[in-house]
Parts: structure tokens; sequence; C-alpha cells
């Protein structure tokens, strides 16, 4: 048998958790170890670490059969197996130990490694990004102070050469943002929105700031400030439009992508978006017809390819559907919400076997795409096969985002579990 990397990572993180006062390790750093271990294979017969040796590392055994031997030259003696899952060095790892053993591969092994430089190299790059950290510290409060100043200053002023100077924190801002620094960033759009008032550029440059971070309230505050004072700005529509759609507020967001192309026409971005709020509510033709100008204006785009897709699939058009899955697929290889509108596919033409391995090739490229549990429910389904069906279902309802959704999934749930 061979270990998953599921299953490597978890054994892994186990030990290290072992050492992590020892070296102040938190998760972050162990899932990153872990992620450094290299994987050494060994044949037969093949000597994987002398006796006496003063090691520096610690293996897990993924794949194979590992001898330990102990005893002096000519009169060692087997003491046990390793097998999959098994680890060794641990005290190699932790103090620069000897090995006490001799391990010997019985078959064809796999062994991941972790090596003492390893744990240094995080180390330093633990002290590096803290002597980073406190550097951009005292920069963004250099930069704040002369901010400050200057505002200070320029109350005195008049309100023409606020607005002017006002281009000094929105450059800072930039850079900061740049720089993913984020407290320089907000705070120097802050003061540029104080400078200049009546400007709607530092109000578009938060609103975009508080968007990345997942605060759509202050996001939406910010444009529609940005709107009250240059009413006729698309960029600020095709924010809100953003906004009012991860809401579920899709009438709304089509109102506000279209105001963008009214003001801004030929973008291909917001003809995508609109076409995502009129697919959400099942407007497909017109859906449609938007992704398909957004690709004929930057070409063939993966997420549009994908959304068009699913929009043919779900107004009962499986041949276009399959169609653009595989260009899609052509662009991009393994793309679990391709392989979910095969799936899909296959089951509407009564094909579950092939839907079976298209749904199962989903899931396996993401774990967390929740379509591709709630088709490959539908495809057991279909099979006969109950068990399996129930646990694809109940993994659905996990990522279900939706009560339409949950609902439709309960209700095959409910079915099958009074079969």
């Amino acid at each position: 048998s061979r270990l998953s990397p599921a299953e490597a990572h978890d054994i892994m993180r186990q030990r290290l958790g072992r050492m992590a006062g020892q070296w102040n390790l938190i998760a972050a750093d162990i899932h990153r170890l872990t992620r450094r271990m290299r994987t050494v294979s060994y044949a037969p017969g093949e000597v994987i670490l002398p006796r006496g040796v003063r090691g520096d590392c610690l293996g897990l055994v993924v794949r194979g059969q590992v001898a330990v031997h102990v005893g002096a030259r000519g009169a060692t003696r087997l003491v046990v197996i390793l097998l999959p899952g098994s680890t060794f060095g641990e005290m190699m790892l932790a103090e620069g130990q000897a090995s006490n053993a001799g391990l010997q591969a019985l078959t064809h092994c796999e062994i991941r490694f972790l090596r003492r430089a390893d744990l240094y190299a995080l180390r330093d790059e633990k002290k590096r990004a803290r002597q980073t950290a406190t550097l951009w510290r005292l920069i963004g409060a250099a930069a704040v102070m002369l901010l400050a100043v200057l505002a200070l200053m320029l109350t005195l002023v008049l309100p023409e050469s606020r607005e002017a100077l006002a281009v000094v924190p929105m450059s800072i801002g930039q850079w900061c943002a740049d720089q993913e620094h984020d407290t320089c960033t907000w705070q120097a759009w802050q003061v540029a929105k104080n400078l200049a008032p009546e400007d709607p550029n530092p109000q578009l440059a938060l609103g975009t700031f508080y968007w990345e971070r997942k605060d759509a309230e202050s996001a939406a505050e910010a444009f529609e400030k940005a709107l009250s004072l240059a009413p006729d700005l698309p960029e600020a529509y095709n924010n809100l439009g953003l906004i009012y759609a991860h809401q579920g507020r899709h009438e709304d967001a089509i109102a506000a992508f279209r105001r963008a192309l009214e003001l801004e026409p030929g973008i291909a971005a917001t003809e995508h978006n609109l076409g995502a709020s009129l697919q959400a509510i099942q407007n497909y033709d017109e859906a449609v017809a938007h992704y398909q100008t957004s690709m004929a204006l930057s070409g063939p785009q993966v997420g549009t390819l994908l959304n068009m897709a699913i929009a043919y699939y779900e107004a009962g058009q499986p041949e276009d559907a399959e169609s653009l899955a595989n260009e899609a697929l052509r662009l991009v290889p393994d793309l679990a919400p391709a392989h979910t509108v095969l799936g899909a596919v296959a089951l509407e033409v009564e094909q579950p076997e092939v839907a079976l391995s298209e749904l199962q090739r989903a899931v396996d490229l993401d774990d967390g795409y929740g379509q591709a549990y709630f088709y490959l429910g539908l495809a057991y389904k279909s099979l006969n096969q109950p068990a399996e069906a129930i646990a694809a279902f109940e993994e659905a309802l996990v990522h279900a985002t939706d009560e339409v959704t949950r609902t439709r999934i309960r209700r095959h749930l409910t079915e099958l579990y009074t079969e």
C-alpha cells in the first residue's frame, strides 16, 4: 500500500507537533515544512540509513517495507519492519543524535525526508519576515506622520491646492497596495479622501480595498459615495454590480452592469458580469449573448466558457454544454466544473457510467465543489448504489450555499433513506 498525500501530511503534522515548542512552530509552519519534504526511492536491499551515522533527518515511510537492524557489524538482528505510515529519526532531527539502528529497504520503498536544514531555513525566513514587518511598520508610521503634517499644512491653503496635493497620498497608497501593506494603503487613501473630499478617486480606491477584503458593506458605501460625486463613473457601477450579485440582488446587479456598459461600452469583464447575473435569474438566452460578446472582445476565457456551458445545460441544450466544457478543458486541463458539466450531460443522455467517471474526476480535482457531489449522487442513484449516493448527497449538502439547492438535496436524501 502507499500513503495518500493527505495521510502523509496528517502523520507529519502530528510528529512535528511534538517539536512545536522547541522550534517555535505554528500550524502554518508545519504545513510549509511538510510541503518541503523530499521523496527518495530505494531498491530492495539498499541501505537507507547506516547504524551510527549522525543524522539530521526525520523519515516517513510512504511505500514499501523497511527493516530495522540493531547490533554491531556481523551480529546484527532484525528488530522491526516499518510499514507505510511509520516514521524514524525524530531524535536525529530534533537533537542531531546518531542513529542507534540501521535501516534497509526490503522492497521497493519511497521515503519522505525532512532535514534539519529545512527547520533552520524556516527559522531564518521567519526572522527575516519579522525584520521586514518591523521595517515596514516604521516606514508606514513615518509616511502617515508625513501625510498628517501635510494635511495640517494644507488646511491653511486653498481647497484647489489641497486637491492637487492629494495626488501624493494616492500615489503612496498605490505603492503600499502593490507591496501588500494594508494599513499603509488604507491610511494613505484616507488622507487623500480628506484632502480632496470632492474627488471620487480616493473613494473608488477605498471601495476596491474593502471589496478585496470581503467587506462588502464598506465597499458599497465607498462606491456609492464616488457616484454621488461623479454620477457617470462606469467602474463604480460595475463594482456595485459585483457587490449586489454577491448579495444575491441580481436585478440590482443587472441594472448596475447595464448602466456601466451604457457609460463605457466594449468592456469584456462587464459583459461577463452582466451575463452571470442574467444567468442567475434564468435568463439564459440573454446571458449567453453577453458571454459571446465578452469573448468577442477579449478572446476565449475559461470562466466565460464554463458559465456558458452551465447556462446551455440549464437551458436544456446538453450538446452545446458538452462542446463548451470540452473547449474549456482544451484551454486549461483538469477543471472540476468542466468535468461536472460533462458528467451532468452524460446523465442527461442516460450514460451513468460515463457520468460517474467524469464526476469522480471532478471531486478528485476539487473536493470542495458541491455541484460535483450533487451530480455524483444522481449518478450513483441511477446505477442503483444507494449507499454511495447517500454519501455523495450528504457531501453536497455540506457544500451547498443556498436554500434552494439544500432543498433539492434533502429531497433525494429523504427518498434514499426511506428505501
